[in-house]
């Protein structure tokens, strides 16, 4: 080949998302999106469209900048009302879920309803124009990790985090195990999943107050900001403790162990793909 031949770039896995979406069924969900990338254009000099190095640290720089740690906002929802930062939505179901926080901490999209596809396309068309002059197109994918066993889902924000998991409201889709005298529980795994479909998981010390409609009020202020949801409080998880994905692991480990005292447990709980903590309980 010669240079100014076309050619394509494939990136897999240039990142994940992990944030929270306001469905106007289900409500507020936590969600992890595996980002792909193909890029098109013509070889330089040096025989190369982009060097792999520099075209992953844009697109995962780009793309988490805009997205990860967010909540995201179809702002065209049926039941969606907006009033500066306070964002109240009214499901289909007859839900109600407010939430405040800061710019930062949102994503609003012109959209009725966000899926892969569509965050695919808004994030292609505000990337693109940061590609180098030789590049022609960039395609974007989004899809949801393969996942053959139990997986939930949830969204938290931890207060005193330095970083964006501060920002309450983002979420992620996970992979659990539990394993019982040393072997693998699918099954038991599976039944704690199911009921894990869609729960925001929330310190105890950052409920303000429970109302009369059965909704629960969590409020807090961050290095970022106050950040405040009002939810169900059927769809809230409630820890002793900030919702960290190894008190996570704990609370699950701690609510077995007291249903099998006598056994040896370990719980393997996901943070979104591919990191996570282990809690063991009972005898070894």
């Amino acid at each position: 080949m010669k240079p100014g031949d076309t050619v394509d770039l494939f990136v897999e896995q240039v990142t994940h998302i992990d944030c929270g979406v306001l469905d106007p069924d289900t409500g507020l969900d936590g969600r992890t999106w595996l980002v792909d990338a193909r890029l098109s254009g013509t070889r330089d000099a040096h025989g190369m469209l982009f060097d792999f190095g520099p075209a992953r640290r844009l697109l995962k720089r780009a793309i988490d900048e805009r997205l990860d740690h967010r909540l995201l906002v179809p702002l065209r929802a049926p039941g969606l009302s907006r009033h500066g930062d306070d964002l109240r939505l009214t499901t289909t179901r007859g839900a109600h879920i407010d939430y405040a926080g800061p710019a930062e901490g949102v994503a609003l999209l012109d959209a009725e309803r966000i899926g892969p596809a569509l965050l695919a396309d808004w994030l292609t068309d505000r990337i693109a124009p940061l590609l180098p002059d030789n590049i022609d197109d960039l395609q974007l994918s989004l899809r949801a990790e393969a996942i053959d066993g139990a997986a939930y889902h949830y969204c938290h924000g931890l207060r005193s985090h330095d970083g964006n998991c501060q920002r309450m409201g983002h979420g992620h889709r996970c992979r659990l195990a539990i394993a019982v005298d040393g072997r693998d529980d699918p099954a038991r795994a599976r039944r704690w999943a199911e009921g894990w479909q869609g729960v925001f998981i929330g310190d105890r010390a950052d409920l303000a107050r429970r109302d009369a409609d059965g909704r629960h009020h969590f409020d807090y202020v961050a290095p970022q900001g106050r950040f405040a949801l009002t939810i169900d409080a059927g769809r809230c998880v409630l820890l002793d403790g900030p919702p960290t994905v190894e008190n996570v692991a704990a609370h699950i480990a701690d609510t077995l162990a007291a249903e099998l005292p006598d056994r040896h447990l370990e719980v393997r709980a996901y943070e979104g793909v591919g990191k996570g903590a282990i809690v063991c309980r009972g005898p070894a």
